[in-house]
């Protein structure tokens, strides 16, 4: 399977929090394509440095850089797949996680995430995999 995993994920297996046990299985089945968008290491430093532990960004981008099959980048065909999926969707969808949701779609990828937001996007638009939240 191919997967994106949205910046909530991702944090989600740095901190241990809940979602954490499927983020690993995630990681252990060796067929399994692991990706991220460019977007989400910005994210994810971002509440690194929101909880003043932005020095400890080198190392754990060392280790999840390794682990990540690809980082992708958000271009325009992004954008444009980012702009529809905020017409359908009935919550709003803020823009980088429209974007990263995007992403998973003109990838052919399922998004793995925790956030609400994202899980209001109508599934036949987004394949999605929502994390446990306990």
């Amino acid at each position: 399977m191919k997967y994106l995993l949205d910046s909530s994920a991702w944090l989600a297996h740095l901190f241990g929090e809940p979602g954490v046990e499927q983020v690993n299985l995630l990681f252990d089945l060796p067929q399994n394509e692991i990706n991220i968008s460019t977007l989400s290491i910005l994210e994810v430093y971002g509440c690194l440095r929101s909880m003043g532990r932005q020095a400890h960004w080198p190392e754990i981008w060392t280790v999840y850089g390794a682990l990540f099959t690809k980082i992708l980048p958000a271009d325009e065909a992004i954008a444009h797949q980012a702009i529809l999926l905020r017409t359908v969707t009935p919550e709003r969808l803020p823009t980088i996680d429209g974007l990263i949701a995007a992403t998973a779609v003109v990838h052919h990828l399922t998004l793995v995430h925790r956030d609400l937001h994202l899980a209001a996007i109508p599934a036949h638009h987004l394949p999605q995999l929502p994390l446990a939240d306990k």
